[in-house]
């Protein structure tokens, strides 16, 4: 057995260590991107419909792309790289694929995937393998090739198909590919358990997710209206508010910051409402929310509800129902033995859970959980 062999028999050694570990992913990828001479390796599971990505294992790929792959325009480009859908469908799984096979240079110097990501990268030749497959999500793995290396040959190719089955074995054992499901599962588990009326929302403002509160709120058509799977606000003081707030968190546009903003309106009864958008960009990959979801958007009866703060909190850390609870006494002055007694539970217990809330935030202590919470208040809309 030559040499060659021995490495492959290594490389597929580390990628079922991944399946006994699963935190050593990355460095099964790694390995097989340095063997092969590749600049880059990025794991995901690319949806279709939605046209966006959940990222699993990502090596030696910059933030910046990574957080692309949140963007239907570049997933769009992506596909077309490939030859639409229509060509991914009738590849093979497990078979690596040249790039440069199913496309050509003109259409390459022309795609806004490769131009604003992989070429700034060095990178001049890829390839993708794709390792699961339903009607409209695809598993693959896609390794780079920086232009220094020179284009992919067929030696890289033929080890890659040697390697290619281990990878998708290993793919469905772990269930790495499915983890943006369990995420995603786990934050809509987070939205129906919050008190207000939330609505998960694309930049169209195509409803992705509602929960009890919303769902009863658009059956009567007082704030919210499910206009054929696209939410609008019935009452609102300044027509166009909900569409504008939606499209500006989509943009990331800085003057709304954390806070979102707030639509103030009338409803059938003649009460009035606050409509809070809170933009979601950039916590797609990390967070469990969906890759196509740009805002949660909020009712409450009156601008100063308290129930906002502690639900946008949720929403935005994930936290669990007792995070949330720990939050809520906390920014409310109690102390730790009065929230341990409170909530029937240890000074260990309550400081497992304080430090898990910590986490999530970001904060360092106690005290900027109150800082956290003033800066969570919505700013409101003028009319």
């Amino acid at each position: 057995m030559d040499s060659v062999d021995i490495t492959l028999i290594e490389l597929i050694g580390a990628i079922y260590d991944a399946v006994i570990e699963p935190d050593k992913w990355y460095d099964a990828l790694d390995r097989i991107r340095l063997h092969f001479r590749l600049h880059n390796v990025m794991m995901a599971l690319n949806d279709i419909r939605a046209q966006t990505a959940s990222l699993s294992v990502l090596v030696n790929i910059p933030d910046h792309w990574a957080a692309a792959m949140a963007k239907p325009e570049y997933n769009a480009e992506l596909i077309d790289l490939l030859g639409g859908p229509e060509s991914i469908e009738g590849m093979p799984l497990e078979e690596p694929i040249n790039v440069m096979s199913v496309t050509n240079q003109l259409t390459l110097e022309s795609n806004k995937y490769y131009l604003d990501l992989a070429a700034p990268e060095g990178i001049i030749d890829s390839i993708g393998i794709f390792l699961t497959r339903d009607r409209f999500r695809i598993g693959n793995v896609g390794l780079g090739r920086h232009r220094d290396e020179g284009p992919i040959t067929e030696d890289v190719l033929a080890g890659l198909r040697v390697i290619a089955p281990h990878l998708r074995r290993a793919a469905l054992i772990t269930g790495i590919l499915d983890e943006e499901r369990r995420q995603r599962t786990m934050f809509e588990t987070v939205v129906n358990a919050v008190r207000s009326s939330v609505v998960i929302v694309d930049r169209r403002a195509n409803i992705i997710h509602a929960n009890a509160a919303a769902r009863e709120a658009m059956a009567n058509r007082n704030p919210l209206v499910d206009r054929v799977g696209r939410l609008d606000i019935k009452g609102e003081i300044v027509p166009g508010g909900l569409s504008a707030a939606i499209l500006a968190a989509a943009e990331g546009d800085g003057p709304l910051g954390r806070r979102g903003i707030a639509i103030p309106g009338t409803g059938t009864d003649r009460e009035p409402f606050v409509v809070h958008v809170l933009p979601l960009g950039g916590r797609s990959v990390r967070s469990g929310v969906p890759g196509e979801a740009v805002a949660a958007v909020f009712v409450a009866e009156r601008g100063d509800d308290p129930k906002y703060v502690l639900d946008a909190a949720a929403i935005l850390y994930n936290l669990s129902p007792a995070e949330t609870r720990i939050f809520e006494l906390t920014i409310n002055g109690r102390d730790s033995d009065q929230i341990a007694r409170t909530l029937s539970i240890s000074p260990n217990t309550l400081k497992s859970h304080t430090r898990h809330l910590l986490e999530k935030t970001g904060q360092q202590r106690r005290v900027d959980l109150l800082r956290l919470a003033a800066s969570l208040r919505p700013a409101v809309k003028q009319s």
